[in-house]
């Protein structure tokens, strides 16, 4: 069933979408923007024209009318934004790579760009792994500190890794990692957000775990575990004709 935000309803002229895998696998995709995403922290600003051949970025951002933003994910989280007067909007593919390198950030201070202040920004966190099914391996928060986002990772160390799942259930992943430890990854997320100056009551989680729901989520560490056909959902944003 498609899913969406209260926050991004309230928002004027604006559309938008939290798909499922099926409704993913049977969505006709022409006319979109295609992007090559990368794990990174790149956001292409779109003005006035489409750039040539596939953009490899993370999100983008535009004022533009008519345009469908979408972004593909399978366990990272998608950030679907809109400033509250509706002006702006930015879809961005936002995995613990991309969080780590400033993707959240970047995406923040496009709208800064243009006038629109981080605290009159909305931001639609869809379905994402979670810290029930989210294990990794001893070594995964030493490689985090290296990172840009290594030190709010270090302050709030606590908070964002454990030593058994989070709120597990009969679909979370099982232990698999010799000493691993379970991230909260959309926890580091709700950190950046908070540091670029999101207020966290114009945050709206979805929460559904893509690994603990099987039936209607693609995940990409699930597909790992139990081979099967690769699956993945959509979440698109979109301007109405109404600012033109």
């Amino acid at each position: 069933m498609t899913l969406h935000s209260q926050l991004l309803l309230e928002v004027p002229g604006i559309r938008h979408a939290f798909l499922t895998a099926a409704e993913s696998a049977g969505r006709d995709r022409a006319g979109e923007l295609d992007i090559k995403q990368v794990h990174g922290a790149e956001l292409l600003a779109l003005d006035r024209r489409r750039p040539q051949g596939r953009p490899q970025v993370d999100g983008v951002f535009t004022h533009l009318t008519g345009e469908k933003i979408a972004i593909t994910t399978a366990d990272c989280l998608p950030l679907l934004m809109a400033s509250r007067d509706g002006r702006f909007i930015a879809g961005v593919h936002a995995g613990w790579k991309g969080i780590a390198q400033g993707i959240v950030e970047n995406s923040v201070r496009q709208f800064i760009r243009h006038g629109i202040a981080p605290a009159d920004v909305v931001v639609a966190v869809g379905p994402h792994i979670r810290a029930c099914c989210y294990e990794v391996s001893a070594g995964f928060f030493p490689l985090l500190l290296t990172t840009p986002g290594g030190a709010l990772a270090q302050a709030h160390r606590d908070s964002l890794f454990f030593n058994a799942p989070q709120r597990p259930n009969p679909h979370s992943a099982a232990p698999r990692e010799p000493n691993g430890l379970w991230f909260d990854l959309p926890h580091f997320c709700e950190l950046h957000l908070l540091a670029a100056g999101i207020r966290a009551g114009h945050i709206d989680w979805l929460e559904s775990c893509t690994y603990c729901s099987p039936q209607t989520l693609g995940s990409y560490r699930r597909r790992t575990h139990y081979p099967a056909v690769k699956t993945q959902q959509i979440s698109w944003i979109s301007r109405d004709e109404v600012f033109c």
